[in-house]
């Protein structure tokens, strides 16, 4: 990378350091992901990228290299063509591997039935144990190993007839003199499944704290339901998980007076089974603390979800996973989030927050994934 090179990306993230000699970029914001995946996709040079970002693959990669079993396999193509060739082999694979099994069992059943008996049939028995012997020497198909898929779960609450959440011209800055809203009107429902863009900095964490209560507006009024459960997703909740017990002891904890075996299944809902529920949580990966994280939201049964940058230590499947259990729900979700995957699968309708203001985006993300190369002055 070029220092002129260097210079843009810096425009784009809020944090560069370097840990002996090595250099660490954190990106913030949508378009700091378009700039970045641009910049790499033409960078001239071998190029190893690690990422839970299904579409960042998409646009980066030229290869893939699948990771199983102790072993590594090659793909050609980005990650799309790696997901349907790897599932065409692997069907191949089962069926080459169902008929060997089969052929296998039929010639030992034969074996064990005529190997004893006339000498034609013993003959023929012979035979086919030399088969079967060749075909042990030559390697079986092996049968085919199905990544784990975790399945999360959010018990469905009913609705809340509208209006559940108001915000009526609204102002908000952390001085009165610098605002970062200033007179928004909006309304988020239970059916509302909005994802809120912007620059880094514009307020989107800021306005996700006005819904909840923790900040209160300079300025109009924000009105709940009175019944409405909100629950609020972000990137620090794991920080404030007590390491030193295990995820069914702090579940316990949290939530007094409910039987273990309850706690046990509300853990289970987001993939966490066995060994991981008891073991100290400062055993478990930063992926396994999300999924507490999420547990513990989740069974206070909120009627609204907050998002913000919900798939940091999740990876694809896990992604995924969460995408479906959120398109399941009935609950109304707000989402902040750089995965521009997971917003194409789940948002309904795009705010931008920019300029003191929110607004509504007149198309999906990938047509804002577009204006914002256009904006950066990117080709594609």
């Amino acid at each position: 990378m070029t220092w002129e090179e260097f210079k843009g990306f810096v425009k784009y993230v809020k944090v560069f350091c370097s840990v002996n000699d090595q250099y660490f970029y954190v990106v913030t914001d949508l378009e700091a992901c378009v700039w970045l995946e641009e910049t790499l996709k033409n960078f001239e040079r071998i190029l190893v990228v690690v990422s839970h970002s299904q579409d960042f693959l998409n646009g980066v990669c030229t290869n893939i290299i699948h990771m199983q079993n102790k072993k590594l396999k090659i793909y050609t193509g980005n990650y799309d063509q790696y997901a349907q060739t790897r599932s065409e082999l692997e069907e191949n694979q089962m069926k080459q591997y169902k008929w060997e099994q089969d052929q296998i069992s039929s010639m030992k059943e034969y074996i064990a039935r005529f190997g004893h008996g006339s000498a034609k049939l013993a003959r023929q028995a012979q035979s086919k144990e030399k088969t079967l012997a060749k075909m042990e020497r030559g390697g079986l198909t092996e049968k085919v190993v199905r990544d784990k898929v975790l399945v999360f779960r959010f018990v469905d609450v009913g609705k809340l007839p509208p209006p559940v959440l108001q915000f009526v011209e609204v102002a908000f800055g952390y001085t009165p003199d610098n605002l970062i809203y200033k007179n928004i009107e909006f309304g988020v429902d239970l059916d509302s499944r909005v994802a809120l863009v912007g620059p880094n900095g514009a307020g989107k964490s800021t306005l996700l704290k006005l819904m909840t209560g923790e900040l209160v507006p300079l300025d109009g009024m924000v009105r709940r339901h009175n019944h409405l459960r909100i629950a609020q997703f972000h990137q620090h909740l794991a920080d404030k998980l007590d390491m030193e017990v295990s995820a069914l002891q702090y579940m316990i904890r949290e939530y007094p007076g409910n039987e273990e075996e309850k706690m046990r299944a509300s853990i289970g809902k987001f993939g966490l089974t066995g060994k991981a529920q008891v073991m100290p949580m400062s055993n478990l990966s930063d992926g396994q603390r999300s999924r507490v994280v999420f547990a513990w939201l989740a069974f206070r049964q909120p009627h609204m979800l907050l998002l913000d940058e919900p798939t940091n230590h999740l990876d694809i499947e896990t992604i995924d996973s969460l995408a479906e259990a959120l398109n399941e729900w009935d609950g109304g979700l707000v989402l902040v989030s750089h995965d521009f995957r997971l917003i194409n699968q789940v948002a309904k309708e795009i705010w931008v927050c920019e300029n003191q203001a929110v607004t509504r985006w007149e198309g999906d993300i990938m047509d804002f994934k577009m204006h914002l190369k256009k904006k950066a002055g990117l080709s594609g």
